[in-house]
């Protein structure tokens, strides 16, 4: 895989990244950015919507404002921009499938799937309260459409965890020389052990030698469960004084979780961040002895379904912190391998585990500097992303040789089936 020429990456997003807080806005920055590192890209974009210092990082092409009129908008820049880059890299299947006239000029495009869209709407409709239950089967339907033309038309897609690849291969048929497994990864350079900042953090919240459990939610989606960590802090602090919750993010359902499930005595010992700069997670994470997941009923059935390897847990694993993920065998085996945290099934669980952690520190940072090397070796972004360019080069090398083989314009042409997929994955079982 080496020897590849540089590809000229055309990166579509809809997320604001003018502003940041800790969530999936972050994951998109941090990606977008590591590709300009590697090569050159254009970020597509709503008016307003990429940060200052992006517009240093990479060229931002600034569609029109977000909505109906940027999807309607989109193709056309691209068509007018189409010298400009090879090949439509995003994390939005919409996008994707919006793009997909790009391919009859030549270009090749990339899907990074961190979920699936279809399923992830059927589990959040049924777990809470909507207006139209009975629509759901509709609703989904018409997005596994969008799904389908999208994915079989891609010339890569990249599943983070092999239980997705799985559904691609299975339920929509593609090709599996196209679709490669990318896992979640982390800039270990920014989240990394930061002992006298998390102490700093510490001593400003009042928090002496007790164990700290971090959570970081952004409150907004009823159906996580999130009031559940609220009562499993409960539950442990009416047993224990030694355990403080440090909890970071704020959003609508925050204040409503807190009031129906926290009772006011808990409060002395849950200390509630709110939005923080994206710059200083690490640091709070650092502040922690040990991260805690959603590992509540939905998200886990979600995760059971789609294998998800969320980024937060390899943040926190990435600074040396032990983690309690949701009991799901992808997310089991990492942990085992990595002897860097537990896997819990019940709220039970967790508390159980909050509390092995409470009477072993030791336990917490031996399990910590495990999970710190296994990121290192196996979640480190610049080395996932260097693969990523790698095998997007390869995809739009294979496009160009095949139309000046058979002498045709390039668009006529499929990518080959028989190209070397098999090296690219076992350079790949390296990382995993």
């Amino acid at each position: 895989m080496t020897g590849c020429p540089t590809v000229r990456i055309a990166v579509l997003s809809r997320h604001d990244l003018s502003s940041l807080e800790a969530g999936e806005k972050v994951h998109v920055y941090n990606k977008t950015v590591a590709l300009a590192k590697q090569a050159p890209v254009i970020l597509f974009t709503p008016y307003g919507y990429a940060s200052p210092d992006m517009q240093s990082q990479m060229k931002v092409i600034q569609v029109s404002p977000p909505g109906l009129r940027f999807a309607l908008a989109l193709v056309l820049t691209l068509f007018a921009h189409r010298a400009d880059y090879d090949c439509i890299y995003s994390r939005d299947i919409v996008l994707i499938a919006l793009a997909i006239p790009m391919k009859a000029l030549g270009k090749a495009l990339i899907i990074e799937l961190n979920g699936i869209p279809s399923l992830e709407v059927e589990i959040q409709r049924q777990a809470r309260r909507v207006r139209e239950p009975k629509l759901t089967p509709l609703i989904c339907s018409v997005i596994q459409l969008v799904e389908i033309f999208a994915i079989r038309c891609a010339d890569l897609v990249l599943p983070v965890t092999e239980k997705m690849r799985n559904i691609v291969v299975r339920n929509y048929r593609a090709d599996t020389t196209r679709v490669v497994v990318v896992p979640n990864a982390v800039d270990t350079t920014m989240f990394r052990p930061l002992r006298d900042e998390g102490a700093e953090i510490r001593r400003r919240f009042g928090i002496g030698k007790e164990t700290v459990v971090l959570y970081v939610s952004s409150f907004s989606a009823e159906w996580r469960g999130s009031g559940q960590l609220f009562q499993v802090a409960d539950a442990i602090q009416r047993k224990r004084g030694d355990v403080v919750f440090l909890v970071v993010g704020r959003g609508p359902m925050l204040e409503e979780v807190k009031t129906k499930t926290v009772k006011c005595e808990a409060f002395d010992r849950i200390a509630f961040t709110g939005s923080i700069d994206r710059r200083l997670v690490p640091v709070y994470i650092n502040a922690a002895d040990v991260y805690v997941h959603d590992v509540w009923q939905t998200a886990s059935k979600l995760i059971e379904k789609e294998g998800l390897c969320p980024t937060k847990i390899l943040e926190s694993m990435s600074c040396g912190r032990p983690v309690i993920a949701p009991k799901e065998s992808e997310l089991e085996n990492m942990l085992r391998k990595s002897n860097g945290g537990f896997c819990a099934a019940s709220v039970e669980e967790v508390e159980a585990l909050i509390g092995r952690f409470a009477d072993s520190l030791n336990l917490a940072k031996s399990m910590g500097r495990n999970a710190r090397r296994y990121v290192e070796l196996n979640h480190d972004l610049n080395r996932l992303t260097m693969l990523k360019v790698e095998l997007m080069s390869k995809i739009v090398s294979s496009k160009r040789f095949q139309g000046q083989k058979d002498g045709l314009p390039q668009y006529h042409k499929q990518p080959r089936r028989n190209s070397s997929y098999s090296h690219d994955l076992a350079m790949l079982s390296q990382f995993t």
